[in-house]
């Protein structure tokens, strides 16, 4: 079958799943879709208002980032402050009544507190559903009071439009933790959740990074009495434990102690260590070193993988000095009894690292304990990636929440009460994902492998991508984001089987993140003559742009005039005047929609900094507009004409 009939099918197959997920009744019998039943309400809708929640009224810690917007076409948007946060509401023409209420994730203790939309924002606009969200007063690690002020939103949105007929939680990472709280704390308000790979609780969740610290001393040979001893913990993290993490046998064994502690083997359970080596290690400090560690007095429990027994790993696993004091004052207010007051819907990936898949199951024995087994239902996505749901699978999900809260339509779930994560009953991927850096290699594909090195260091990264260079423009084209294991990687880069990829007198340029400054190799590769090659590439922090030209990032999904999402593989174009400054693809996969490099006039002289840009896609002019160079959006998505 040629990739064109693939990816016709593979379309097909994405709106007869989704709208299967919508509409089955969990076995196998079809129900009336929410838009064609009969007008329905809330049981609370008839019942007063509740008291308003009273909320912080300054940020703390960070400034407020201008919360302004501009509405999809067919709504309005409103924006503001309220309290100590900023918030974002956009409500269709059409409104159907309905409200979600959307949580980010966590902030990573950024200086500016910004607001934005959930990623399935299309979706809800074009069917009717009005949205709101909050910044939150803080980028800390707040899902109590991220759940607090997204009550307090709806009580604004309350006063200026009235009570819903239905209003829904959701939210993703912190927001989904947050979201697990809100559907036990507010059942005058929210009629279901979604929760998308959030954290069980207080303990659960703060020992993540503290399981993982933990595992990593273990395998150094950090003994009690050094860690008691050592005055600083970032210095033992580098000079004792991550030198010992670069042998490989050592990475391997620490890799299976991990997999262990968070549930067992399942799906990408070693890639997603590899996602999130970084983000792990920079959480793990200071965690660590706040001592915001909760006291472990159950003894650790390993399984098949590890070639250490749970009794040997528990005796010499070191034990993490704790602030109960300030451990109390950080996580008031965070915890998840599994007490749930409204249908809850969650879904999590089997390789994420950031919120291991463990969660959802002490999630579900909370909820088992508390009596509450009925009002929840729980999801799996075989993908590496925190997260890493597309936009059609959170649509199948959302729609599927819908269906159960209105019509009572139990959706069907994945059976998280188990051990053998390799052997789930069922998962609710709707796109493929690779299986590993080069397995999608079609013909003209080529596969990189080779050593990346920082400053002359060999270098460990979170990710390294591809772009080409090709008469001027610069097209992303890796197949995958794999990491960089002391300096070792693998990646398959696109041919020209997709838009602007490699080509024979086209060059490629490798990309990488040190810290959160994104990095391009200083040496460009010539496109190879043969489908693998291996290769050195050159980073610096004094020259981030290296080898590639200076580019203007935009990334987002594409839509046609009738709100439906462009095919896989429809070419995406940016123009200043006539002049063509970017190519890229739709694609699935390593992101779910397109990526395109717009480059200025060091490439192509006529792509001048500060024109307007114009778009087409598969030819067709589309309605959005922006300025080259500007400040990208977070999610530029592309409308059609």
């Amino acid at each position: 079958m040629t990739r064109a009939r693939r990816r016709t099918a593979l379309t097909a197959l994405v709106v007869a799943l989704l709208a299967a997920a919508a509409c089955s009744d969990g076995h196998g019998r079809n129900s009336t879709a929410s838009s064609t039943a009969p007008p329905s309400e809330s049981p609370r809708r008839g019942r007063p208002l509740p008291v308003a929640v009273e909320v912080r009224q300054q940020p703390e810690g960070a400034t407020l980032a201008d919360p302004a917007f501009r509405a999809l076409a067919g709504a309005r948007a409103e924006y503001g402050r309220l309290g100590g946060s900023t918030f974002q509401i956009e409500i269709p023409e059409d409104w159907n009544g309905r409200l979600v209420l959307w949580m980010h994730g966590f902030a990573d203790l950024a200086k500016t507190l910004r607001t934005g939309p959930p990623k399935i924002r299309r979706y809800l606009v074009s069917h009717g559903f009005a949205w709101a969200a909050s910044s939150f007063s803080s980028t800390s690690l707040v899902p109590g009071r991220a759940a607090d002020e997204t009550a307090a939103l709806w009580d604004y949105f309350v006063t200026k439009h009235g009570r819903p007929t239905w209003t829904y939680a959701m939210g993703t990472s912190m927001g989904g933790w947050a979201t697990h709280i809100a559907a036990e704390r507010y059942p005058n308000r929210f009629d279901g959740a979604l929760a998308l790979c959030g954290a069980a609780g207080t303990t659960p969740g703060l020992r993540i990074e503290a399981d993982f610290f933990v595992a990593a001393a273990f395998v150094a040979g950090v003994t009690q009495a050094e860690y008691d001893a050592a005055p600083d913990v970032g210095k033992l993290i580098d000079a004792r434990i991550l030198l010992a993490l670069q042998s490989p046998p050592a990475r391997t064994r620490f890799e299976n102690i991990v997999i262990d502690l968070t549930g067992g083997p399942r799906a990408f359970d070693n890639e997603g260590i590899g996602l999130e080596w970084q983000t792990k290690w920079r959480r793990a400090r200071l965690l660590v070193a706040a001592r915001l560690v909760p006291p472990r007095t159950e003894p650790y429990r390993l399984g098949p993988t590890s070639d250490v027994t749970s009794a040997e790993f528990d005796a010499k696993a070191i034990r993490l000095h704790s602030d109960e004091k300030g451990l109390r004052a950080f996580s008031a207010g965070t915890d998840v009894t599994g007490n749930l007051a409204m249908p809850l819907l969650t879904m999590h990936t089997t390789g994420d690292e950031q919120v291991p898949i463990d969660q959802a199951q002490v999630l579900h024995a909370r909820v088992h304990a508390a009596g509450r087994e009925a009002l929840l239902v729980q999801r799996v996505v075989k993908d590496p990636g925190h997260c890493g749901f597309s936009s059609a699978e959170q649509e199948a999900a959302f729609a599927a929440l819908q269906q159960w809260v209105e019509h009572g339509t139990r959706p069907d779930g994945t059976n998280l009460d188990r051990t053998d994560l390799l052997r789930l009953d069922r998962t609710f991927e709707l796109v493929p994902r690779p299986a590993s850096s080069g397995a999608q290699a079609e013909p003209g594909d080529v596969t990189l492998t080779g050593t990346a090195r920082l400053g002359g260091r060999v270098l460990d990264a979170q990710f390294i991508g591809a772009v080409v260079l090709d008469h001027g423009l610069v097209t992303p084209c890796n197949v995958t984001i794999p990491p960089i294991v002391h300096g070792s990687f693998e990646l398959t880069v696109y041919g020209q089987h997709e838009a602007g990829c490699g080509r024979s007198g086209s060059r490629v340029v490798l990309w990488t993140y040190v810290g959160s400054r994104k990095l391009f190799s200083t040496n460009a590769i010539d496109w190879p003559e043969s489908s693998a090659a291996n290769v050195t590439v050159d980073f610096s922090t004094s020259d981030p742009s290296g080898a590639s030209p200076r580019v203007f990032e935009l990334n987002g999904e594409a839509y046609g005039p009738d709100h439906q999402r462009v095919r896989v593989g429809a070419r995406v174009e940016a123009f200043i005047g006539p002049t063509r400054c970017g190519v890229a693809s739709i694609r699935t996969g390593v992101f779910d929609g397109y990526i395109l490099h717009v480059v200025g006039p060091d490439a192509i002289p006529g792509c001048r900094v500060g024109a307007q840009i114009t778009f087409r896609v598969d030819g067709a002019p589309v309605r959005e507009t922006v300025a080259n160079g500007g400040t990208p959006p977070r999610q530029f998505d592309l409308t059609a004409r």
